[in-house]
């Protein structure tokens, strides 16, 4: 566990959630040897320069000054780079020129255990273990999430091969070849991290999301899966044995575009 933050007999589920999901990002950061905060109260992480989840800042206890909290994530990441804010406690209202609030999705649960359903017959579930695989992984995510905003796709949005055989382990789903769907599981806190879940529009509603979700939320069996869902998504989630326990709150700040002049073109 890469976080300074210590799980101990006193540890929630949040505790050990909002941690999990941010020691994910600071192992991302790490391995990319990319810009980080990593204290006992906050988790800040800077992987790139577009994207609405690329750069996080994890809120890891409640704060006493949010505004202290604000500008230490504006100092790790600088404001020509996107950054969400993700706190699983209530946040006040923030600058609306600055920032905008994203909504308050739910933390879902699951304890160890039970059975897992057979994946459909025609797609092929392997872990990503090389570049290319890394790759196919981070477009159907880019495509299949989807973000706009991290069109065209390159190469690195999220990390790079070295994250490979550690900590987070990436699925790829493909069928006929084609990459169709896609997960991360996460192992930190002492529970598995379910993140990274994407699949292609096209072929939704035929449960490769959710055989991705299943290989994720396995990765180590005798651990509580945890993960953030949509409320669109959260009824799969619930056929999983996944159990709503709170709502969390996502805050957003866009990147700021800096407009250079002719003068400052010619220096």
């Amino acid at each position: 566990m890469t976080s300074t933050i210590t799980i101990d007999a006193t540890s929630t589920m949040t505790d050990r959630a909002v941690i999990a999901m941010a020691d994910r990002a600071l192992h991302a950061a790490r391995t990319a040897e990319r810009p980080l905060l990593d204290a006992s109260d906050l988790a800040v992480t800077w992987l790139g320069d577009r994207g609405f989840f690329t750069n996080t800042a994890h809120v890891l206890c409640e704060p006493a000054d949010w505004e202290q909290v604000l500008e230490r994530v504006d100092a790790a990441v600088p404001a020509e780079a996107p950054v969400s804010l993700i706190s699983p406690w209530s946040v006040p209202t923030l600058d609306p020129a600055r920032w905008q609030l994203v909504g308050h999705p739910p933390l879902m649960v699951r304890a160890p255990g039970g059975a897992v359903p057979s994946a459909p017959a025609e797609l092929t579930i392997t872990e990503v273990d090389d570049r290319s695989g890394l790759e196919a992984f981070e477009r159907t995510l880019v495509d299949g999430y989807p973000d706009p905003t991290m069109q065209p796709y390159r190469w690195g949005c999220y990390g790079v091969e070295r994250m490979l055989g550690g900590q987070t382990r990436f699925f790829l789903g493909t069928v006929a070849g084609r990459p169709v769907a896609v997960a991360a599981g996460h192992i930190a806190a002492g529970v598995v991290d379910v993140d990274m879940v994407a699949t292609m529009a096209d072929v939704r509603g035929r449960g490769y999301g959710e055989a991705l979700t299943w290989a994720a939320t396995q990765v180590e069996t005798g651990l509580t899966a945890v993960l953030i869902a949509s409320d669109l998504g959260r009824p799969v989630y619930e056929r999983m044995g996944y159990v709503a326990v709170s709502r969390w709150t996502f805050w957003h700040r866009p990147a700021v575009t800096v407009r250079t002049t002719n003068s400052e073109r010619r220096a």
